[in-house]
């Protein structure tokens, strides 16, 4: 009987070979061999082939990860999350999606909902738009650094934009985001090669805000909404965007992959517990069952006094003594 576990067990076991991609920082992923040395239902214990690693791979709880697997010519990739660090080389992976035939994509996608501001740009020079950025960027770097609202304004001053941006605000907007970039569903339609600034809001203690430059790679068929109008699923590939803001997005995947994966535990049955956990008693039940305690005992009491004093010696003897005094009687 198949179960929610059984396509990872139809492609991992125990002592079976498998790919382990780590995301760099910096783009692109690090891939090494690594063996299965447990798996149960969505996880593995894997220790990784290499003693030491590159100096700029690094993976800790919480990384995200790619688990791959041949099946004949074909190589089939799902994802997976660190949960535990066993010891240098070993790690335990909990498994999520689906194995699908692998695109060798750069960086790992996960569907996210938060607050994003894009602006279409219509006609601008490469370099001014890439200058506007720049100023923005270093903007929220600041702000979020601490700066005084002064020395920022000051600083802002000195670079006033090349053109006017008219964003608009999406405040739940669904979207795929990845280290690499996003599809993001907006009503309005685009063509391919088309760049759009994006202020990416994402939810992190504290959060915060990512700007951008991306360039239209697809889009889908429109939507029609209820109310009639059309949205447009429209990916998107990062042209502009600091190293240290691609780490903060993939902070936010890991963060919300971490939260989905706490949500499938939760509703999870215990798998050694034969029932459920019991409803606390109530004062009137913890009342009824001392009144019936108590009877129990008084009962046991009286039963036991009146077998203590009953013996069939006693009985014949009585007998006996009732016999002689009827003979005595009948004799008067």
């Amino acid at each position: 009987m198949e179960d929610e576990y059984s396509e990872y067990r139809e492609y991992l076991g125990e002592g079976m070979r498998i790919e382990v991609g780590i995301p760099l920082s910096g783009g692109g992923v690090f891939r090494d061999w690594g063996i299965i040395s447990e798996g149960n239902r969505d996880e593995l214990v894997v220790q990784i082939s290499r003693d030491v690693l590159p100096s700029e791979v690094r993976f800790d709880v919480g990384f995200i990860l790619d688990v791959s697997v041949w099946v004949r010519a074909d190589v089939y990739t799902c994802g997976g999350i660190v949960t535990e660090k066993l010891g240098g080389r070993v790690l335990r992976i909990r498994l999520f999606g689906s194995f699908t035939l692998r695109e060798r994509r750069q960086f790992f996608r996960i569907e996210l909902g938060m607050r994003v501001k894009y602006d279409i740009i219509d006609e601008s020079l490469r370099r001014d738009v890439e200058r506007d950025w720049e100023v923005r960027k270093e903007h929220e770097h600041m702000r979020f650094q601490g700066y005084d609202d002064i020395v920022i304004a000051s600083q802002m001053a000195r670079f006033p934009p090349a053109r006017a941006i008219q964003w608009e605000d999406i405040l739940r907007a669904q979207l795929n985001l990845s280290g690499g970039g996003l599809c993001l569903r907006i009503p309005h339609k685009v063509q391919p090669e088309q760049i759009l600034n994006l202020e990416l809001h994402l939810p992190l203690d504290p959060p915060r805000v990512v700007h951008t430059v991306a360039r239209v790679i697809h889009i889908k068929p429109p939507r029609e909404l209820r109310d009639g109008s059309l949205r447009y699923d429209t990916g998107m590939q990062f042209d502009l965007l600091d190293e240290r803001d691609r780490d903060l997005i993939f902070k936010q995947i890991s963060v919300a992959q971490i939260e989905h994966l706490r949500k499938i535990a939760d509703k999870r049955e215990p798998l050694y517990t034969d029932r459920a956990p019991r409803a606390p008693l109530t004062r009137r039940q913890i009342l009824a069952r001392v009144a019936w305690g108590a009877l129990l005992l008084l009962l046991a009491w009286a039963l036991t006094r009146y077998f203590s004093n009953y013996s069939p010696s006693n009985e014949i003897q009585k007998t006996y003594e009732q016999s002689i005094r009827k003979y005595r009687h009948q004799d008067q």
